[in-house]
């Protein structure tokens, strides 16, 4: 709530050129600024959810907040604050918030959607697996190496689609196993994806 402070100055003109003066000072109490959160940029496999929005979503204003997310495609709800967006090619998304004052504010995020292959259904690759899983936020990638290209990153995303750990690698020879310590703390279902030269390759990852 931001406030705004008036001083009116009366000036009492008199006969004989002498004014007096008063002020009185008076506070008036106005909403923040409304804001609109559509979230960040994304990258997540195809037909994988993503949540979109903040925490919160809007701020500011008069609440009593009307959402509407447009283009309305591939959303459960486009009038939600956190709609899920399930998607099978890339789409930037406007999110509109009404207050009930009829102020509007506007955001817009973009998911970029990656053709990813499943760890598991890799009939190229059989020897590529993670160990353990699930598993307390430290695991091992094993077989990298059987790929003929190169390893760019490892990342792990929450539900959200926000990257939750990224580790780089320099273009260079053959990888050996991979010891992961992702540092979460927060059970749950995230997304481990291996990014090589010519191809992204992912897995649910279970950390209890």
């Amino acid at each position: 709530m931001r406030k705004i402070l008036i001083i009116l100055l009366i000036v009492n003109g008199f006969a004989s050129s002498t004014f007096g003066q008063g002020f009185i000072p008076m506070v008036l109490n106005q909403p923040a600024l409304l804001s609109a959160v559509a979230g960040h940029d994304t990258l997540c496999c195809k037909g994988h959810p993503v949540v979109l929005g903040g925490t919160p979503t809007a701020t500011g204003g008069s609440r009593s907040y009307v959402y509407l997310w447009t283009p309305s495609d591939g959303l459960d709800n486009p009038t939600s604050s956190n709609p899920t967006a399930t998607l099978s090619e890339s789409i930037s998304y406007s999110l509109s918030v009404t207050d009930g004052n009829g102020c509007q504010a506007i955001s817009r995020v973009k998911v970029e959607i990656t053709q990813c292959l499943g760890i598991d259904e890799n009939k190229l690759n059989p020897f590529l697996s993670v160990f353990p899983n699930p598993s307390n936020g430290i695991f091992t990638i094993h077989g990298i190496g059987s790929f003929s290209s190169r390893l760019n990153s490892i990342e792990v995303l929450n539900q959200l689609g926000q990257i939750v750990f990224k580790r780089s690698f320099e273009m260079g020879g053959p990888v050996p196993d991979l010891e992961i310590d992702t540092k979460i703390s927060e059970p749950g279902i995230y997304f481990l994806r291996v990014s090589l030269s010519d191809r992204i390759v992912s897995q649910k990852l279970i950390v209890r």
